[in-house]
């Protein structure tokens, strides 16, 4: 049996503010270390929120933030994937991710593929899918959009991951930049079918991590405009089973216990 605990956290930003989320980051993991998680999971913009016009806080691999985020994984012995945040690197702007082990070690980071439509902007998208061999089994992680590629899942299946991650900011508002009429509750039924679909294709848990409540965003006209979480953050089986999901939209964290053994039920 190889069961491991994941602590996944549908996490209110507050926004523009680091210190301020890591602070909070450090209060949720303190919070909740009676549950002894292997892997904490902080969504999407975890720590800045979106960053339109605000790319001055992207950070480099050397960043103090990164090593602030390091010791906070080492000083709790827990794995952790921070959210994505704004990366910089050679002058490239990334949507980015990273997992940091237990003894504080960046393992790298994976850089979105899948750009929103505001990110194409600012943004450059990454090139390949990214599958890490850690002590707790093969982690693979996607952010948001990612979700919707079935050529980015179909990337996985070489590395046979046991666990997928996606870290989301999947908002109420997205559907408003559809074209045409679309049916009600379209962002639920989206991520909850495509969740199920990506743990049976690659016969791996999926974990769905989004936001949660609601963020004022400044856009670099000046203009503030709101967007707020559909929620739904959920941990699906490698049989496409829901086993855990948030029961509403606002910060809500899910703690699960996964027993790898359960993976790679089928080869085909």
């Amino acid at each position: 049996m190889r069961k491991i605990r994941l602590m996944v956290v549908q996490y209110k930003i507050d926004y523009l503010k680091i210190k301020s989320n890591l602070l909070k980051f450090e209060r949720l993991i303190k919070k909740y270390r009676f549950f002894k998680p292997d892997l904490v999971v902080f969504p999407e913009y975890a720590l800045t929120g979106p960053l339109y016009g605000h790319y001055d806080l992207a950070l480099s691999q050397n960043d103090q933030v990164v090593e602030d985020l390091k010791e906070l994984a080492r000083r709790y012995g827990v794995n952790i994937i921070p959210g994505s945040l704004g990366r910089i690197d050679n002058g490239r702007k990334f949507n980015s991710t990273c997992f940091i082990d237990g003894y504080g070690k960046l393992e790298g980071f994976y850089d979105k593929q899948k750009l929103w439509s505001s990110e194409k902007k600012f943004l450059v998208p990454g090139s390949e899918s990214m599958v890490w061999n850690t002590k707790l089994g093969r982690i693979g992680i996607q952010i948001c959009a990612d979700l919707i590629s079935p050529q980015v899942s179909a990337d996985y299946l070489k590395s046979k991951p046991e666990i997928i991650i996606n870290l989301a900011m999947w908002s109420k508002e997205d559907v408003k930049a559809a074209k045409k009429k679309v049916v009600t509750n379209l962002e639920i039924n989206q991520t909850e079918v495509l969740a199920k679909a990506r743990a049976l294709e690659n016969r791996a848990y999926f974990v769905f991590c989004n936001y949660g409540g609601g963020v004022e965003i400044k856009a670099r006209s000046g203009r503030f405009y709101e967007e707020n979480s559909v929620g739904n953050s959920m941990v699906v089986s490698p049989y496409g089973e829901i086993i855990a999901k948030a029961m509403g939209e606002n910060e809500e964290v899910l703690m699960v216990e996964i027993d790898l053994a359960k993976c790679h039920w089928a080869d085909y």
